[in-house]
């Protein structure tokens, strides 16, 4: 009788192993698909940069000379990125304003040192490991006037405005993102419009459009190389991010290809400053940019070998207009929020 209920005791010892080993095998199970639905589940990565500095110089009887100014520059830069199975969309959007005063008086207006509003917008399917189905859209224009000269804005004469120019790119091709901070978009498909809504701005043919035109649109390639990275060199509260893109019309003077490259490098100082330092380069062949002496306020003209002017229907000499690189860098200390 004892031999029996040992080999009983045995035999539900053994089961209940089995059966307690099948539960722990249904556990790993489990785990390992909760983990796995995690890992491919729905990803949002968002986070932002604003600064907002304030300069100002007061200059009395000063014997060394110079001239009072003052200046207040915002820059808001945000990201939301989303990632979910073989979908990624990323997004950004940029807006940076300006102003600057120089002298003393009334009759001394205010010029912007800095104006862009730009959203991009990306969205692909996964190929394989590092390459992606991918459309693109951007679109950047700016606030508000923009004068070259303080004649020009007492007289009222602009070169820019609200949505003159505005640009709007869409695009379709393949994004090679081989690691999170870089990514290669390459685009045989792209359309590039050209908007000028101002009247005055339109009938004078601004920005490459036909007179008394709001729209042109180009068919071409692009490309738009992109790097994102936070704390680059083991430097910490530091981060750094730039683009490039390039696109080439492919019916109209194809040789000539439109170039934007941008940098925002931004060093936290504590919890609230930081320091950040943004650079803007374009060339637009389409463009024709006013030549300017180096003091920037003497105008280049047309001028004959015998030093006389060309003079324009009105009798006026004729200024120096075409495409150029443009740059534009802005540096400020100012408060910061990063989230």
């Amino acid at each position: 009788m004892k031999r029996i209920c040992v080999l009983v005791t045995i035999a539900l010892s053994i089961n209940n192993s089995s059966f307690f080993s099948q539960i722990d095998t249904e556990i790993d199970k489990k785990l390992k698909t909760t983990v796995s639905e995690k890992k491919d589940s729905l990803i949002w990565k968002s986070g932002s940069i604003m600064s907002l500095g304030f300069n100002s110089v007061g200059l009395h009887n000063w014997s060394g000379g110079g001239q009072n100014s003052m200046s207040v520059q915002g820059l808001v830069s945000l990201f939301a990125n989303y990632h979910k199975d073989k979908t990624r969309w990323d997004n950004n959007f940029d807006v940076a304003f300006g102003v600057i005063k120089s002298g003393v008086g009334g009759n001394i207006p205010w010029f912007k040192n800095d104006d862009r509003i730009e959203l991009n917008s990306k969205i692909g399917h996964k190929i394989n490991k590092s390459w992606y189905y991918s459309g693109l859209v951007n679109f950047r224009t700016q606030f508000t006037y923009g004068y070259s000269t303080v004649e020009d804005k007492l007289n009222g004469i602009y070169f820019s405005n609200l949505f003159a120019p505005a640009y709007a790119i869409v695009a379709l091709g393949f994004d090679n993102k081989p690691r999170e901070e870089f990514a290669c978009f390459i685009s045989p498909i792209t359309i590039k419009n050209t908007i000028v809504l101002d009247d005055s701005l339109s009938q004078a043919a601004a920005f490459g459009l036909d007179p008394n035109k709001s729209l042109r649109s180009e068919i071409g390639g692009y490309i738009k190389v992109s790097f994102n990275k936070k704390e680059p060199l083991s430097i910490k509260d530091l981060s750094f991010k730039t683009n490039v893109t390039l696109f080439s019309n492919y019916v109209v003077q194809p040789q000539n290809i439109d170039v934007t490259w941008e940098t925002l490098t931004s060093l936290k100082i504590g919890k609230t400053f930081s320091l950040t330092l943004s650079t803007y380069l374009i060339y637009d062949h389409d463009i024709d940019i006013p030549r300017f002496e180096k003091n920037g306020i003497e105008p280049i003209y047309y001028m004959r070998q015998d030093g006389s002017f060309y003079l324009d229907d009105q009798g006026d000499p004729i200024q120096v207009k075409g495409p150029i690189t443009q740059f534009k860098e802005a540096m400020g200390l100012g408060i910061s929020l990063n989230f």
